[in-house]
């Protein structure tokens, strides 16, 4: 399929951060004229967040104005689980964009897939870009990935990911490898200046997981594959996800560069001791629930290093954050899943 037949729906997850979306969407706005996009945005922090959002988005400087079109139907037998959708349009650009206000916090996995429900029984879209609200992604970013997609045959691609729109090092290359003596797993070129030499095929073969704030899915991988794993709320979703989609070929666009700030919503890229209780819980737990379903014979590895990680929060002063990662570990023995009891907002 030629590139300027291509439509791509972009799907964003936001949690009370209207600043950090419309950043991304200004970014967005000045993307390369083809291949072109919608955007699907989910609020996960209620009422007054889904406003707030709206207004951000269409108020003095924002990058939207009012739109008429209607989002795509979600299928009769998929609830819907969104209170309220509001229709824009980025400015000078054909690009639909929808809000959806959640009728409670789905978690990332949740708030992707109430649009991928919509968007995967119609067929004007051709892939689907998982993108990070707190992501400047740079103009030619998505033209890379479905460059790389169509001439590698990849099924999930992912980008050059960097800790700020001014970085001179990468923060991981695509995603990440599986490292069987650690149980866990390791973010590629973590480190590496920019503008480093790239052994594509190398990167490629020790690909196992995309990263999850820039994720490219083609129509024919996605619909194998199905939507993310709701069990994991937040963390290892898109881990898991690439898993599955590990089949279908995991693919790096080395020119797709998205400056990606990390953790502004939950605290989770912050120093350990700063981090957030719910963060490190999740961070805990399911990196145990992952293990033992993709590397099983790794699990009690994955345990052991689990209370290791624990114990270095004590370390680091932070006797919070021990707990909190003490009883995601333990959460994971048990086998728990989905939204922590503790939190319900």
């Amino acid at each position: 399929m030629a590139l300027d037949q291509h439509r791509i729906a972009i799907i964003i997850v936001g949690f009370r951060n209207p600043e950090d979306v419309r950043a991304c969407l200004a970014a967005l706005s000045r993307s390369t004229d083809e291949p072109h996009f919608d955007v699907f945005i989910c609020e996960n922090g209620g009422d007054e967040a889904f406003v707030l959002l709206c207004d951000t988005l269409i108020g003095p400087g924002g990058p939207c104005t009012r739109g008429s079109d209607p989002p795509p139907e979600a299928p009769p037998a998929v609830p819907s689980r969104q209170i309220e959708i509001a229709r824009f349009a980025l400015k000078g650009r054909s690009t639909r964009v929808w809000v959806g206000c959640a009728t409670q916090n789905l978690g990332y996995a949740g708030g992707t897939n109430v649009w991928i429900h919509r968007v995967l029984p119609n067929p004007e879209w051709d892939g689907v870009w998982v993108l990070n609200p707190d992501s400047e992604p740079e103009p030619d970013a998505l033209k890379a990935l479905v460059d790389r997609s169509s001439a590698g045959n990849k099924g999930m691609v992912g980008s050059t990911i960097v800790p700020d729109v001014h970085s001179t090092y990468v923060h991981c290359r695509a995603g990440h490898r599986w490292r069987k003596f650690r149980a866990d797993l390791a973010l590629i070129g973590l480190g590496e200046p920019i503008n480093t030499p790239v052994d594509l095929k190398s990167i490629e073969a020790d690909l196992d997981c995309i990263a999850g704030g820039s994720m490219y899915v083609t129509r024919r991988c996605l619909e194998d594959i199905g939507p993310m794993d709701e069990r994991f709320f937040l963390f290892y979703e898109d881990a898991d996800w690439s898993k599955r989609a590990k089949k279908h070929g995991l693919g790096y666009a080395p020119d797709s560069i998205v400056p990606h700030k990390g953790g502004t919503t939950i605290g989770s890229g912050r120093r350990r001791a700063q981090r957030s209780y719910l963060s490190v819980y999740l961070e805990s737990r399911n990196n145990l629930t992952f293990v033992r379903m993709h590397w099983p014979r790794y699990v009690l590895l994955a345990g052991l290093f689990g209370c290791i990680h624990a114990m270095m929060y004590l370390v680091a002063r932070s006797p919070r954050n021990f707990e909190a990662a003490a009883r995601g570990l333990f959460a994971g023995i048990r086998g728990e899943t989905g939204q922590p009891q503790f939190h319900d907002k």
